[in-house]
């Protein structure tokens, strides 16, 4: 996950504390549902039009030539009476534990204080000491398996590295108290643990946890650890790609870190983003070029991007046809692709030269379809377009070319999140739950072909999962296969070959636990059944298995064969663990 994404991730993180053995956690490429806004703007979306279409255009050429007859949800100019749509709802978050490298899957316990350590390949389970109430997790990149885990409870931090067959364990003392968040540099030589203050229930409002311990994972490291101080409550951590620099984002700007200073890390100067001081800083997303090189920044309702160099504080402000909805970064940190729902607009601003100009930015309106969110597949070279506002069945493909082009595909539920996989040839779309749909003073449906009907009334609730996902083919003009579950989709999970999605379900009252798995290019779909609550999901490319942790008194894990669906379930890391071959749900009890 590029820094630009981990920075709007960390946006939207819990507001509360939350039992570690219920934490929704990230492997490889992993999302899960929240309940958290995102972007937001007070003008309805366009008119919608007929599912299909394409079209093409240039920079500032106006819309494009794919369009049709669709019901008007109120956009500007286009004469409709409609209440105004609902922000769009960011519908992704992610967390540190357990986490998956080449070989294991790591899941700590803070109740023992033992790290468990998994081989996907052989399911063989080892458990190390850790330190006191091991909690937060995260992978370390690099030719070892290895990981680094805060102790909560002794303020401290253990590396755990396999190398050469053989655990190494080393410990960091000394790390500052309330840590609750880790970032790990791409090249694998620091970590940063800090506190983000939205993580903990009735936080006091004048702490501003400005402590960031800076580590040194090398084994060569001068000093081990620096304890450095930054802006007013950090909402988000990153590091440049050549690991020169650290970056907080904070209530006071950018505190941009020096890792390469010969006395050790230290903050060398704090990037102002705004030259308002009353300015609402729950309101402002803020995303980092992998480099380090740029910040942009959105501000909710606004009709401006600001892009900041951050060597040298200058900004530039660029205006839109409208609020700003959503933002997003390519991977390679080239383009900015922003998103205005009330004129269906998207501008694809360059990000890899000088400041940029509005006269720098590709225009295109995507014509007859409200478009309020966007996700970037890896590589940067497709943009998906939709929105869960109101209930839209449809996606739109945009390829960010010199000459961008669209494509509309024909769903067949509401959308409520999309995710592209790795390869950008599919897509998986998580479909929203109708009936929640208008909220209780009006009803919001789809019209005959794909449309929008929205009645008067109270603005409509929260978008939430419904009982189905589309598997969904990007390159190839193919229809999308829908699937029904029998629980709503908790989290999808994409391998890194983009061949095979995993999705989780979860119904609590009716104690329905599954996992669906997803085949690419075919779109066939296997279930299996899991005997408790799933809580955190992975893919382990180099065994070739995806697997679920669940809620379970002994550590429990079930384990797919990507190639062939076949699972099996580990139970009780602590007491001398047991494999069981799959049979019912029952049976790994």
């Amino acid at each position: 996950m590029h820094a630009a994404r981990a920075a709007r991730l960390a946006r939207r993180l819990l507001s509360e504390e939350t039992d570690v053995n219920e934490r929704i956690v990230v492997g490889s490429l992993f999302f899960v549902l929240s309940a958290c806004a995102g972007a937001s703007s007070d003008s309805p979306g366009a008119t919608s039009g007929a599912a299909g279409s394409f079209g093409t255009t240039g920079a500032g050429n106006g819309p494009g030539t794919g369009g049709g007859s669709g019901i008007p949800t109120g956009a500007a100019g286009s004469g409709g009476t409609s209440p105004p749509l609902p922000p769009e709802t960011e519908l992704e978050s992610s967390y540190e534990v357990p986490v998956a490298t080449g070989r294991f899957i790591w899941t700590a316990n803070p109740q023992s204080g033992r790290v468990a350590y998994v081989d996907a390949s052989t399911l063989e389970v080892h458990t190390v000491e850790a330190g006191n109430a091991p909690t937060y997790m995260s992978a370390i990149p690099g030719p070892d398996d290895a990981v680094i885990v805060l102790n909560v409870l002794s303020d401290d931090a253990t590396v755990l590295r396999v190398h050469a067959g053989v655990l190494e364990s080393g410990t960091i003392r000394g790390v500052a108290h309330g840590a609750n968040a880790l970032a790990v540099s791409g090249d694998g030589r620091w970590a940063i643990a800090w506190t983000d203050a939205r993580r903990i229930k009735n936080a006091d409002p004048n702490e501003g946890y400005q402590d960031l311990t800076v580590i040194g994972l090398q084994p060569t490291a001068s000093k081990p650890k620096t304890i450095v101080s930054v802006g007013f409550r950090p909402v988000s951590v990153a590091f440049a790609s050549d690991g020169s620099r650290a970056f907080a984002v904070t209530e006071d700007g950018i505190s941009v870190v020096d890792l390469g200073a010969s006395a050790g890390p230290r903050v060398s100067k704090n990037v102002i983003i705004t030259d308002d001081s009353t300015e609402n800083v729950d309101t402002r997303d803020v995303s980092l070029t992998p480099s380090g090189s740029l910040a942009v920044v959105r501000r909710e309702g606004a009709a401006t991007v600001a892009v900041v160099d951050l060597a040298t504080g200058a900004r530039a402000t660029l205006t839109l046809s409208g609020a700003v909805t959503d933002l997003d970064l390519t991977s390679d940190g080239k383009k900015a692709v922003a998103v205005v729902r009330a004129t269906a607009e998207v501008a694809i601003i360059p990000l890899d030269g000088a400041l940029p100009t509005d006269g720098a930015i590709t225009r295109v309106t995507i014509a007859g379809e409200t478009v309020g969110s966007v996700a970037l597949a890896p590589g940067g070279s497709t943009a998906l377009l939709y929105s869960n506002a109101t209930t839209l069945e449809r996606l739109t493909v945009l390829t960010l070319a010199a000459t961008p082009s669209y494509r509309v595909i024909k769903l067949h539920a509401p959308v409520l999140s999309v995710f592209p996989a790795a390869d950008a040839a599919n897509a998986v779309v998580l479909h929203a739950d109708e009936t929640a749909a208008g909220g209780s003073g009006g009803s919001v449906g789809s019209s005959a072909d794909g449309g929008v009907r929205a009645d008067a009334g109270s603005q409509p609730a929260p978008p939430r999962a419904g009982r189905a996902f589309s598997l969904v083919p990007l390159t190839a003009d193919l229809p999308a296969r829908i699937q029904t579950t029998d629980a709503p989709p908790e989290a999808v999970v994409l391998s890194p070959a983009g061949d095979r999605a995993l999705i989780t379900v979860q119904d609590d009252v009716k104690k329905i636990y599954a996992v669906y798995m997803g085949l690419f290019p075919t779109l066939e779909v296997q279930r299996v059944g899991l005997a408790s609550p799933p809580i955190a999901a992975g893919v382990v490319a180099a065994a070739m298995r995806g697997y679920v942790a669940q809620k379970h008194p002994e550590g429990r894990i079930t384990f797919v064969t990507l190639e062939s669906g076949e699972a099996r379930t580990l139970t009780g890391f602590e007491l001398g663990s047991r494999v069981v071959d799959w049979t019912q749900p029952g049976a790994a009890q």
